[in-house]
């Protein structure tokens, strides 16, 4: 059973986001946003799985999807009496194994400031895009 971030307060939206991340990414699993509604300030955390596959309507080609229906929800909000973000967990289970190269989910290729800024000056230096992925 894999773990899911504690309930709690958060003082900035930030410090929730870093907390679920880092819970998800030491489990092997990564959690992006299913819904959300700025009016009331609430948004609904899910695996980045979550989602019902699309039907395949051509049966001659073969269809692949990423989603899965996983069950695991979380929901954050902030009350407008309150200054903190309050994290609660919807529904803790879930459906699939943790993932053993967590280079696998979509969230965690992304590249940081860091290696933005590298890339910056490679792409200045007119690197050819195979030498500049070559190097990072």
């Amino acid at each position: 059973m894999l773990q899911h971030p504690t309930e709690g307060e958060f003082q900035t939206l930030e410090r929730l986001w870093q907390n679920v991340h880092n819970v998800a990414r030491a489990q092997g699993y990564a959690v992006s946003t299913l819904r959300s509604n700025m009016t009331h300030n609430q948004t609904e955390i899910g695996c980045d799985r979550s989602g019902t596959p699309n039907a395949n309507k051509n049966p001659s080609k073969i269809v692949t999807s990423r989603h899965l229906d996983y069950p695991f929800r979380l929901y954050y909000r902030k009350y407008s009496k309150i200054t903190t973000w309050t994290l609660r967990v919807k529904n803790p289970e879930h459906s699939h194994y943790a993932t053993e190269n967590i280079m696998a989910h979509p969230a965690f290729r992304k590249f940081n400031e860091q290696e933005m800024s590298q890339i910056a000056q490679m792409s200045e230096s007119l690197l050819l895009p195979r030498k500049i992925q070559a190097q990072l």
